[in-house]
């Protein structure tokens, strides 16, 4: 379970100093828990089994000011047998929230838009009465479902694409997943479309690392693609079970990729071929929406979602992931043999 005995609010200032509003300001700790028990199970400081698992959250206090006035917040897992772990966060998980207001307090016009502002982040003791919504959270997690692998006789195979960095679990995709995926994207031409990624999990006790093997993906069944959105439906899940209890070789889920119709939305803005070379959605792109489907269908800190990026100039892919407890974009490795290595 994990604890967090304060209430949080921000508060936003202007340039000179003035006091522009607070608001109070909620947390998802989950993705945070996540990205930090993997981050110390992968250097082999924690158990892969989590059912005596507890977490709690603490204010780094600011150390000019002090209390109540935070720098960060730390979470700290606890399991029986291992010494603690914990992780720093900084203020900046709550610029969304603060970005929030800024906009609110420009329709209140106390604010104008395009204006500077800083914001701080104040912790107080909460009432110590039971929450389980916001101050006690159980912990479900399965254990992790690894196997014993060596990572360097992955990387022999394997071709790096992306900026790979070392807070990312290394991922490895099969080419063929890819190749699937860029046809299916072809057939789709003008329509979003996807599938649901499945392979394994390994563990290589001699390097301490843990890594992601992609080795297929099962076309998304059921499901309503327009221009602009992927909708799954729970048919799309039923066929998806199915079809990896089908595929009988141990898979486990491990995320999803759909299609971005950029060259369609291009076409539709009118975009010159200029502005299409340094469009923002022609890469990197992972809408609200996206990371709504990784948050509720695949909330492992080891779970990835695949891009294939349809634009004028060519077919690309961009991977995002579970960083530090927030969705970025990171690199990967692309496989041409994916015969399993134990």
């Amino acid at each position: 379970m994990l604890t967090f005995p304060y209430r949080l609010s921000i508060t936003l200032f202007s340039e000179d100093g003035a006091v522009l509003g607070t608001v109070s300001a909620e947390c998802d700790w989950e993705p945070l828990q996540e990205w930090t028990r993997l981050h110390f199970q992968r250097r082999g400081l924690l158990s892969t089994r989590v059912e005596d698992e507890s977490a709690s959250v603490l204010p780094l206090w600011a150390a000019a000011s002090g209390e109540p006035l935070c720098r960060g917040l730390r979470l700290q897992i606890e399991q029986p047998g291992w010494p603690p772990v914990a992780s720093d966060f900084p203020n900046t998980l709550f610029k969304d929230r603060a970005g929030a207001l800024a906009s609110l307090l420009v329709e209140q016009k106390k604010l104008r838009a395009g204006d500077t502002y800083t914001y701080v982040l104040a912790a107080y003791p909460a009432a110590q009465t039971p929450d389980p919504g916001r101050l006690l959270v159980r912990d479900t997690s399965p254990c992790l479902p690894v196997q014993d692998g060596s990572i360097e006789e992955f990387l022999v195979r394997a071709n790096p694409c992306g900026i790979l960095d070392a807070d990312d679990i290394p991922v490895f995709v099969a080419s063929r997943v890819l190749q699937e995926a860029a046809a299916q994207t072809r057939e789709q031409q003008g329509n979003e479309t996807g599938g649901i990624l499945i392979g394994r999990l390994w563990r290589d006790t001699r390097a301490a690392e843990i890594f992601v093997e992609v080795s297929a993906q099962i076309p998304a069944a059921c499901t309503a693609g327009t221009s602009v959105k992927l909708t799954f439906t729970p048919e799309t899940w039923t066929a998806a079970a199915a079809a990896l209890h089908a595929h009988g070789h141990g898979e486990i889920f491990l995320g999803y990729w759909h299609s971005h119709p950029v060259r369609e939305w291009c076409t539709g803005k009118s975009c010159t071929p200029e502005a299409q070379k340094t469009c923002v959605y022609a890469r990197d792109f992972f809408s609200a929406d996206d990371i709504a489907v990784m948050r509720a269908a695949f909330p492992r800190a080891w779970c990835v979602a695949i891009v294939a990026n349809d634009t004028a100039f060519g077919l690309s892919f961009s991977m995002f992931g579970n960083r530090r407890g927030a969705t970025h974009s990171r690199g990967f490795h692309v496989m041409e043999d994916t015969s399993n290595v134990a």
